[in-house]
């Protein structure tokens, strides 16, 4: 382009981008993070290219925010200033050439920057960062926040930063009118408000990243300082140093990558990159900062794990459960990479809780999931076009009537083919009874060619040999495999058949504990006999509560159902506790609840979960404070988790150790 063509596009995006922070703000943006930072980058090249046209008040030379008129206004001690972004490797490298100095990594924490203050060892201010010479004090609801220490040991006069954040989890949890877009809004919108009651209601989690001022005490690194911090009782952001040789800059660049393309899409909060650091502090008063940015640090952004695009229309599938679900229909989107044009919209209640419509232009996420998901409408761009997306009342394969259960709508006929396939599916999956030689490919065929119609059907197929031998990739020799495997799995443990009877809400933790309680599968049935005694039993048991009781007592009380466990009994299955014996009160780890993360190198997840159990403990699949301890190995896609709750770590070192002892 020309310069006339180029001082008018940057006056555009310049007007653009300034349009979009205030938004932003105002936790209503109408674009992702990734569609900001396109312009922002085609903004700095445009700058760089063509220097007659600087501005001081452009976007990339200042910072901009809107304040609430209600809150205190007060000037930062030090400028507040947003961190330089550099977006490859070419740019970690100039980085790194400012200064001679080891290099800190810390995750990019997605929330909102607060300055806190303390003297005499009391929490007394808490600032936003607003433009960087000028925050709000929003002291009123910082102090809502449960892991923020308000008195610590050290008392002389600090000045401490700290990253608000809100786990997925309770996004999930609080955003159901789609609100707003992302945790990173949520946080933003909860702290900034004048209600403290209601940020005290959220999970707010502070994190803190840096000493700005601390009266009569020096350090020579910020490594040093986050020891302090901690010593002092804050939650501290992981850190990871790396020398500034060849050998290090290499394991800085694998650790970048690491990130990216693996860890931040399991961590319970979001991040959207890396802030690189010299960790000497002398770089700090020696490189100073630019009228925006420091100079001392950047920030490695990394692709976005949202985006926005229109919903063209909805398709609902339906589970083995039986729950339809609606899916999303998208124009394509790239969104870390993948080509997305399907998204779930969780259930019919959460559509009609965040308003979304066919025709809406919606924000996509794939952060802390596989499956992307439809997080919130963008209804200020909405052209009177779209359409309210209605729940069926009639199950879009089978034709059967639908029902709601809460949010969730189900078919429940009793010949519906994906109900079927799925449960037949999940009876053979390695979680249930693990019959290796029947994949899905196999089940499939099996019910299109009628030779399957049910999950028992699967004991008859003597009858059937030589049709499904005579079957594409299938002969005498896959068949006999087959029939050995079935007959296997007929002495499988009572937890594993419970797995496999797709009882809703009853997983594989909740069957190992009613198989402790009950024998075999007849201590069952003969204590269904009276359900009320039953659900009384149920809720004796740590954990189960009224829904999970009630899923358990609908399926034991159903006549097929209960036809069915008979008949599985004169197959041949067993149907037998293998914890019937065991006295856990006396075992190493009676009382204690366990979660496995990671990859282990000495052994698989499963076989490291049978070794806790078997040492007493309960193993579970999330982190909570109930948490004992969490078994660490590579991936450490809970460790974040743990350490933000102040749960015990231990790596596979100590975990070995653990189970040698025993």
């Amino acid at each position: 382009m020309d310069k006339v063509q180029a001082k008018e596009r940057i006056k555009y995006l310049r007007g653009s981008i300034k349009k979009h922070d205030e938004l932003y703000d105002q936790n209503k943006p109408i674009i992702s993070d990734g569609e900001y930072d396109t312009l922002y980058y085609e903004l700095l090249d445009l700058e760089k290219q063509y220097p007659e046209f600087f501005d001081p008040d452009s976007p990339t030379q200042r910072i901009y925010t809107t304040m609430v008129d209600e809150l205190e206004k007060v000037r930062h001690s030090t400028f507040m200033g947003s961190q330089e972004k550099v977006k490859n490797w070419e740019g970690v490298l100039s980085f790194e050439k400012r200064y001679e100095s080891p290099i800190l990594a810390q995750p990019k924490l997605d929330g909102l920057t607060i300055v806190l203050s303390y003297d005499n060892g009391i929490l007394f201010q808490g600032i936003t960062r607003g433009d960087g010479e000028v925050g709000q004090n929003i002291i009123h609801t910082v102090r809502t926040i449960q892991n923020l220490p308000s008195i610590i040991p050290f008392k002389g006069r600090l000045e401490v930063r700290m990253e608000g954040i809100i786990p997925f989890t309770e996004f999930e949890r609080i955003n159901v009118d789609g609100a707003y877009s992302n945790p990173r809004n949520l946080v933003s919108g909860t702290l900034s408000q004048l209600n403290a009651k209601i940020a005290e209601e959220r999970n707010v989690q502070g994190i803190v990243f840096d000493i700005i001022s601390i009266e009569g005490m020096t350090f020579t690194s910020i490594s040093e300082e986050l020891e302090f911090l901690k010593a002092q009782g804050f939650t501290t952001v992981d850190s990871v140093l790396f020398e500034q040789t060849e050998a290090g800059l290499s394991a800085l660049k694998l650790y970048i990558e690491n990130m990216e393309q693996n860890v931040r899409k399991s961590l319970p909060y979001m991040i959207d990159g890396l802030v690189l650091k010299f960790d000497k502090l002398s770089a700090k008063e020696e490189l100073g900062s630019t009228s925006k940015h420091p100079r001392w640090s950047v920030a490695y952004k990394f692709a976005s794990l949202e985006a926005t695009t229109r919903i063209k229309g909805v398709e609902h599938s339906v589970g083995r459960t039986g729950q339809i679900t609606p899916v999303a229909l998208l124009e394509k989107v790239d969104i870390d990479g993948v080509n997305v044009g399907r998204a779930s919209l969780a259930n019919y209640g959460t559509v009609e809780e965040k308003d979304i419509r066919i025709g809406d232009r919606v924000f996509v996420i794939r952060a802390n999931d596989v499956i992307p998901k439809v997080e919130a409408s963008i209804k200020e761009v909405r052209n009177g076009s779209e359409e309210v997306i209605l729940a069926p009342k009639h199950c879009p394969v089978c034709g059967a009537p639908t029902e709601f259960d809460g949010a969730n709508l189900f078919c429940r006929g009793k010949q519906c083919k994906p109900q079927i396939q799925g449960k037949i599916e999940h009876f053979a999956s390695r979680k249930a009874l693990n019959i290796n030689s029947l994949g899905k490919s196999t089940v499939e065929l099996f019910l299109e060619k009628g030779i399957i119609c049910e999950v028992l059907d699967l004991y008859d197929l003597q009858e059937k040999e030589e049709e499904i031998c005579a079957l594409d990739g299938y002969g005498k020799k896959s068949f006999m495999k087959l029939q050995k495997e079935l007959e296997r799995v007929k002495t499988e443990p009572l937890h594993k058949v419970l797995i496999s009877l797709s009882i809703e809400r009853l997983g594989e933790t909740k069957s190992k504990d009613l198989s402790k309680v009950f024998t075999d599968m007849d201590a069952l049935l003969s204590a269904t006999e009276d359900p009320e005694n039953f659900r009384t039993l149920l809720l004796k048991i740590p954990d189960f509560g009224n829904t999970i009781a009630d899923s358990v007592i609908t399926f034991f009380t159903n006549e097929e159902n209960r036809n069915m466990l008979l008949k599985m009994k004169e197959i041949g299955f067993t149907m037998k506790s293998d914890f019937e014996s065991r006295d856990d009160n006396n075992l190493t780890l009676a009382g204690e609840t366990v979660v496995v993360t990671g990859t282990l190198n000495s052994m698989d997840r499963d076989a490291a979960k049978t070794k806790l159990e078997e040492m007493g403990a309960k193993v579970s699949s999330s982190i909570s404070k109930k948490t004992s301890f969490v078994v660490v190995g590579e991936g450490k896609s809970k460790h974040a988790k743990a350490i933000e709750l102040g749960v015990r770590v231990v790596f596979e070192e100590e975990f070995l150790q653990m189970i040698q002892a025993n």
